[in-house]
């Protein structure tokens, strides 16, 4: 009887050794998010909002930075996946490149979802959260077109080519203006979401001086580059300038009336939102294949319900 009970008492403390290994790795894991980059406000936000989660559900997180290159974001994705990572939540460098990495890591088991910015296969991936970004750009050059007054000439600041965001607004920018036949596009060039490089296109435009009424931004970094070089040419009074992204210096821009338009991509909730999918996902939960958030439009009148 006393072997008996020995026995039963080692197999129990076996078991809730097991079960407590168990326990330990599964706290152990760590999940990825690959974000294309980390040079404005928007991604800012996006990350601190990924991070934030982690710590609210109890995981880790690492964060991996592409820097804007597709190539670096293929590599990372495979040596995360080589390493055991949990699970994939990315917003893409581009709309093509990374779906063949990210298919061969759904392929491998690791659960991925996409945020933000949307690959052309969705198939490669289980799920995707975040906005129609041709929403936003419609809403955005609808806005211009009207203060306009249907005739001018504008210039496009466009995000780096081929990424989601960029092709999804400017196709919207243009698809509005079929209805404008009296605007005029006399510039449009990528500033790769990047304040300084807007800066600096926005300076060479105005040196040609060429007349432009209105500067059209695919997101607020490079909106706010652009009012820097209209204020310092002391034009604002004759450029209207519209952006995407509702950061907090286009926010106060807006406020003061410098910024006529932004839009918000409820980022922080895309974030918070992508995170708790892939979770999800890794504990074996069904989750939806898309969630979307929606846009607002931010101006004079109702910027003060979302300064910060």
């Amino acid at each position: 009887m006393k072997k008996y009970l020995s026995l039963t008492i080692v197999s129990i403390m076996l078991l809730f050794l097991i079960v407590g290994c168990a326990k330990d790795a599964s706290e152990e894991k760590t999940f990825g998010f690959f974000i294309s980059h980390q040079t404005n406000a928007f991604t800012s936000e996006l990350t601190a909002a990924v991070t934030g989660k982690a710590e609210e559900l109890g995981v880790k997180v690492t964060v991996y930075d592409a820097e804007k290159d597709p190539a670096k974001q293929i590599s990372q994705i495979e040596n995360a996946v080589n390493q055991g990572i949990a699970g994939i939540l990315i917003e893409p460098v581009s709309v093509d490149g990374l779906v063949p990495a990210l298919a061969a890591a759904k392929e491998a088991g690791v659960p991925v979802v996409v945020v933000n910015q949307r690959i052309s296969d969705e198939s490669a991936a289980d799920s995707f959260v975040g906005v129609e970004h041709y929403t936003s750009g419609f809403m955005e050059m609808t806005a211009a077109a009207g203060d306009l007054g249907g005739e001018g000439n504008v210039a496009f600041l466009l995000g780096p080519l081929g990424s989601d965001g960029q092709i999804g607004r400017t196709t919207a920018y243009y698809d509005v203006l079929k209805d404008y036949p009296d605007i005029n596009v006399v510039f449009e060039q990528t500033a790769n979401w990047v304040t300084e490089e807007a800066l600096a296109v926005t300076e060479n435009w105005l040196q040609t001086g060429t007349e432009i009424d209105a500067i059209v931004a695919n997101n607020d970094g490079m909106a706010m580059g652009a009012l820097k070089a209209v204020e310092d040419a002391q034009m604002l009074d004759k450029i209207l300038i519209y952006g995407v992204d509702a950061t907090p210096d286009a926010l106060a821009a807006v406020k003061d009336g410098r910024l006529k338009v932004t839009i918000s991509q409820n980022t922080t909730t895309q974030g918070q939102v992508g995170l708790e999918t892939l979770v999800k996902l890794a504990n074996g939960e069904e989750v939806e294949s898309e969630i979307l958030v929606d846009f607002v439009l931010i101006d004079i009148n109702n910027v003060d319900e979302y300064l910060p």
